[in-house]
């Protein structure tokens, strides 16, 4: 465990002793000696100076760092001592045992305050919550417990994992606990109410430790398994997987600045990780983890991917990744004018990106919780973005100035948007309200209250008269944005609603849930046509085609299905190659439509939709992973008239120049054209056969074997 300003690290070991590093130059600088067996769990004060430790000797010691004495051990005759934690203050310690029960002991006197019974089974992890009003606990009976430190009630017992848990932690904001067990499974449990917000399954090994970043916006966990596995805290999905120990990865820590984690192991090893992507992963000609989200970037030929820690700039026709931009998380924003991209740096920063340099223009500084919203203005003067600690600011893009500071709601801002006109903001909240605000004055004009859980997506109707809500209540709102009406509550699903989406007339709204179905809304009737069903996991992601007759929809664990939105019926199904897909894109332009899509993998992949009558074609163009891109179905039928895309291709292939001027020179190297061509003719034929619900094959990189030798000398 770290100490609280980032200057020591300590380990409990195998062999009894508890050791003490300095972080700045990674020498021991302490060696507590005393336990007899194995120190399970070690917690530092807030000030530094004292270290408790807890042992399977059936102790719980209490040291002086400086000192390097004992101050107080306390015993259990129960059994093992599995857990220890520091309160907030530091004035109290919480220990967990075999004997089923959670003791609170006072720091100064040694004296037990308080004895928490309710568990049925071995104790194994305890945390205080950040206020110390809290305590949270995981057991061999399944469940985890909330109990509160005054009076020692047990507030909460939370079941849902099917074994034993070990790992427990706190939210930073206080307002969600992860627990981690033998069932393999990480959860993440709402401190209200003890519903289970997220299940998080990866590992394929019992878990031991989970603990949360700084910001609250990533858990880690370490498993049996050997890997550590970084998961997004609000959404469920894994970010990255650490590997590297050869035994098992027993405890891990952030650092208090939230870059670095450390994980200790049974190989005897302590393993450091940078949690951004510095080093090599900014060097990076692709992404290194799954990629979260793609756009269009408008009025552009590119395509923005973003990925946890990295954000690709691609170009639609080549597949080529122009620029590679480094962010703390997959949040992005484009301007409308499709030339400045928005991240998130540090955690707490706004980057703004050139799209054609790659270059950073400016940074913008004052969050003080994790952000997990960005949206420019309509008119690209302005950005508004959201944190974990209820605020929303507003920025003056071209002076970097922030305009307003608004403490928007009681939690979290999961979503915000503006109306289409820019002179309004609605923001949606974990308090379960959605509030409209005045983007000039920063003032509140409306608070939109009717959900009974958070709300997770908002949108403005084309002309800025309604907006739509859906949350975790399984409804979807419209209200009225100038009297603060509602006007519609539509209820049909029986899972939470993810996504809510209006289409391009406004006539329609669509809606993704969690029980697997989309349905369709008209705006005026509120009636909902049939619901659209076939996904298998819940509907993370809704997208209208620019011409309202199509939707595209991805589910949770990676397809995707193209509907027409009057029959209902679904036209296509695109399944991944390799990886589940992770987020999704459309662009209609006057002549082609195209899909993209970013994968768990890294990858980022292009189709083309040709629709020809009743039929519905789905055909991949280009993926690329780590930077190679892979082209299937592409025919040069003219040296004069070579795509972009080809052009890539004959560079990938080995390529240089331009291969006309070579061609025009070398009437004699006509035959070594014609058989190419015909090699891929027969490639683009066999690609032109396949059915409209495609399931790619692993190995499209394998196309043609070519030979460019004789024609580009």
């Amino acid at each position: 465990m770290y100490s609280l300003d980032g200057s020591s690290l300590v380990l409990g070991l195998y062999d009894g002793k508890v050791k003490v590093y300095s972080t700045s130059s990674w020498e021991r600088v302490q060696t507590l000696e005393g336990h007899t067996s194995w120190v399970r769990s070690v917690a530092i004060s807030p000030s530094g100076d004292l270290v408790v430790s807890g042992s399977w000797d059936g102790t719980a010691r209490l040291w002086n760092v400086d000192a390097v004495t004992c101050s107080y051990s306390w015993s259990d005759n129960g059994g093992h001592v599995n857990g220890v934690a520091f309160s907030s203050q530091g004035d109290t310690v919480a220990i967990a045992s075999d004997d089923c029960r959670v003791r609170i002991c006072d720091v100064g006197t040694g004296a037990c305050r308080l004895i928490l019974i309710g568990h049925t089974r071995e104790v194994w992890g305890v945390v205080y919550s950040p206020k110390a009003d809290r305590i949270a606990s995981s057991g061999s009976d399944k469940t985890v417990r909330l109990w509160d430190t005054e009076s020692g009630t047990c507030l909460l017992a939370m079941g849902g994992h099917s074994n034993r848990v070990f790992g427990i932690a706190y939210s930073p904001q206080g307002d969600r606990i992860a627990s981690g067990g033998e069932d393999k499974t990480v959860r993440i449990w709402d401190v209200e109410t003890g519903r289970c917000c997220h299940v998080l399954v990866g590992h394929s090994e019992p878990i031991f430790t989970v603990t949360f970043s700084l910001q609250g916006d990533v858990i880690a966990s370490s498993s049996i398994d050997k890997s550590v596995r970084l998961w997004d805290a609000e959404s469920g999905v894994c970010r990255q997987i650490l590997a590297g120990h050869s035994s098992v990865a027993r405890c891990v820590v952030f650092s208090p600045r939230g870059d670095h984690i450390a994980c200790g192991s049974q190989d005897n090893t302590v393993r450091m990780w940078d949690v951004g992507f510095g080093g090599t992963r900014q060097l990076a000609t692709g992404h290194g983890s799954a990629v979260l989200r793609v756009k269009y970037l408008p009025h552009s030929d590119k395509i923005i991917s973003c990925s946890a820690g990295s954000i690709g700039i691609f170009d639609v026709e080549a597949g080529v990744c122009r620029h590679m931009l480094t962010s703390s998380q997959g949040t992005v924003a484009c301007s409308p004018q499709g030339d400045v991209v928005a991240t998130v740096g540090n955690g707490r920063a706004v980057r703004l990106w050139d799209v054609g340099t790659g270059a950073c223009q400016q940074t913008f500084t004052g969050h003080t919780g994790g952000i997990h919203v960005l949206v420019f203005s309509p008119r690209g003067d302005q950005i508004a973005s959201g944190d974990s600690g209820r605020k929303l600011r507003l920025w003056d893009v071209t002076t970097g100035v922030c305009q307003h500071t608004i403490t928007a709601h009681r939690n979290w801002v999961r979503s915000v948007a503006y109306s289409p006109g820019g002179n309004q903001i609605a923001s949606a909240s974990d308090d379960r309200t959605v509030r409209l605000w005045d983007a000039k004055t920063g003032a509140c004009l409306h608070t939109l209250s009717g959900h009974t859980d958070y709300v997770g997506s908002i949108a403005y109707s084309p002309r800025g008269d309604l907006l739509a809500s859906a949350g975790n209540d399984y409804t979807m709102r419209l209200w009225d944005v100038q009297s603060g009406e509602c006007r519609q509550i539509s209820i049909g699903h029986t899972q939470s609603v993810q996504v809510v989406v209006y289409s391009p007339q406004g006539s329609q709204v669509a809606t993704g849930s969690l029980d697997g179905s989309v349905r369709i809304w008209n705006v005026d009737s509120g009636e909902c046509l049939p619901a659209l069903t076939g996904h298998s996991g819940g509907v993370a992601n809704v997208v209208y085609s620019s011409s309202g007759h199509l939707i595209v929809s991805l589910s949770g664990i990676g397809k995707v299905r193209l509907w027409d939105t009057t029959s209902g019926r679904c036209r296509a199904l695109v399944e991944s190659i390799n990886t589940p897909i992770q987020s999704i894109a459309w662009d209609t332009t006057s002549d082609v439509n195209y899909l993209v899509a970013g994968g768990q993998d890294g990858s980022v992949r292009m189709w083309q939709v040709v629709e020809d009558g009743d039929e519905c074609h789905v055909r991949l163009r280009w993926r690329t992973v780590n930077g190679e891109l892979v082209v299937t179905g592409t025919l040069i039928q003219d040296v004069h008239g070579l795509s972009q895309i080809d052009k890539q291709l004959l560079k990938q292939r080995g390529a240089t120049g331009e291969p006309f001027d070579h061609l025009r020179t070398a009437t004699k190297k006509v035959t070594s054209t014609v058989s190419v061509l015909s090699a891929l003719k027969q490639q683009s034929a066999r690609v032109e056969s396949e059915p409209s619900s495609i399931k790619q094959p692993e190995q499209t990189g394998q196309l043609v074997e070519w030979n460019f030798d004789p024609y580009l000398s």
